[in-house]
């Protein structure tokens, strides 16, 4: 009986020694925040919808006020606004690219614009 659990241990121990050993994905960034927090203003009054601020804006869904359950208001009715929503995103590490969205020339190239590197809109604005 002592034997069985000795080898009952042993086995445990080997089989527990063998399991992998979670490791962080190198490829994902660290969470800091994003650059270019500074531009969803820009970026928003661009995509957003058609005001006396923003005349020629692209009246965009992306641009569009949001509903975000985390804040107070009736359900499904926009409760915050694109500007805020963009600084909201950022600050958590998700980057939206708003310095390139904000010279989008069209909705439908929202996504590419998105993916481009940062830099190489500067010279665009």
């Amino acid at each position: 009986m002592v034997m069985q659990i000795r080898l009952g241990l042993l086995a445990s121990a080997i089989l527990l020694s063998g399991c992998p050993h979670p490791q962080e994905d190198p490829a994902i960034p660290p969470p800091n925040p994003p650059v270019d927090t500074d531009w969803c203003r820009a970026m928003c009054n661009h995509i957003g919808p058609v005001t006396a601020e923003s005349p020629k804006a692209l009246n965009c869904e992306e641009g569009q006020d949001v509903y975000n359950s985390d804040k107070p208001g009736p359900k499904d009715v926009p409760n915050q606004t694109c500007e805020h929503w963009c600084i909201e995103m950022q600050d958590r590490g998700f980057f939206i690219n708003p310095r390139c969205v904000s010279i989008v020339p069209s909705c439908d190239k929202i996504e590419e614009y998105r993916q481009k590197e940062p830099s190489s809109c500067l010279s665009e604005t």
